[in-house]
This record gives C-alpha cells, sequence and structure tokens, in this order.
C-alpha cells in the first residue's frame, strides 16, 4: 500500500460502521452505521515513525479535535477527540482495499472497546485474526 493522500475521509470498519464525534458534547468517539453529523475525519500525513512506517494524524473535520487517548497506549484504552495531535500508523488491512489504523509505540490498533454498549466505543486494541480492517471512503 502507499502513502494515503491529505484529504477528508469518512472512516469506516467493516465498510458499514462509521468513525463518529459524539454529538452535541464532543467527548466520545463511537461506531454508527448510515451517515451523519461527525463522521468525516481530515488524515494528513505527519512524518515517518519510530518504526519507519509513515504516520498521520486524524483530525475532526470540523473541530480541532484530534483522534488520540490520554498517557500510554494500553490494550482497551479509550480513544477520545482531544485537542493535541496524536500521531498513528496506518498500513495495509487485512483484506483488499481496507487498512490497519495503529499506534506509533507499539502494535495496538484502532479498535472496538470489549463493553457491550450501543453505540460502539472505540479503543486500541491487539490484532484478532477476525479483524476485518477499516476503510478509508473519500467524503464529498
Amino acid at each position: 500500500m502507499g502513502k494515503i493522500a491529505d484529504g477528508v475521509y469518512r472512516i469506516r470498519i467493516d465498510g458499514r460502521d462509521n468513525l463518529t464525534l459524539s454529538s452535541p458534547d464532543r467527548n466520545n468517539i463511537f461506531l454508527l452505521p448510515g451517515e451523519g453529523p461527525g463522521q468525516e475525519w481530515e488524515i494528513q500525513q505527519s512524518g515517518s515513525g519510530q518504526n519507519g512506517n509513515g504516520t498521520y494524524t486524524i483530525r475532526q473535520a470540523s473541530a480541532p479535535l484530534f483522534v488520540g487517548f490520554e498517557g500510554s497506549p494500553d490494550v482497551f484504552e479509550r480513544v477520545r477527540p482531544l485537542p493535541e495531535a496524536r500521531e498513528w500508523r496506518i498500513v495495509e488491512g487485512p483484506r483488499p482495499g481496507t487498512v490497519t489504523i495503529g499506534v506509533v509505540e507499539n502494535d495496538l490498533t484502532l479498535g472496538l472497546h470489549p463493553a457491550l454498549i450501543f453505540p460502539p466505543l472505540v479503543a486500541l486494541s491487539p490484532i484478532f485474526a477476525e479483524d476485518r480492517g477499516w476503510s478509508l471512503q473519500p467524503a464529498g
């Protein structure tokens, strides 16, 4: 997979649920089906990560909030909208046309939080054999 072009995308897991900024509080990132507000994210290349892969920031297109987490990356740490930019590795995913979005510091990736609630929360997750990847669809 080559470099991802800087731009605004909808980020989908399993091709159906969109990474969504909660409204109106803007304190959470959920996975929601369909199209709605808070689902457009600006991805920009930010440099080369520690592991040699290109790194990117992911910012809400309509607010100065970045996809991030607090502190050091840990298993099932909630992913939240934060005012500070966090770098992510975006590499080829497990299926054609998909990507894996991972932290720079270790092998954790963007995935589902284990809490069985609706709407589902997003968390840092180990890589599982059943992972299907994220798809990036240009918004607009």
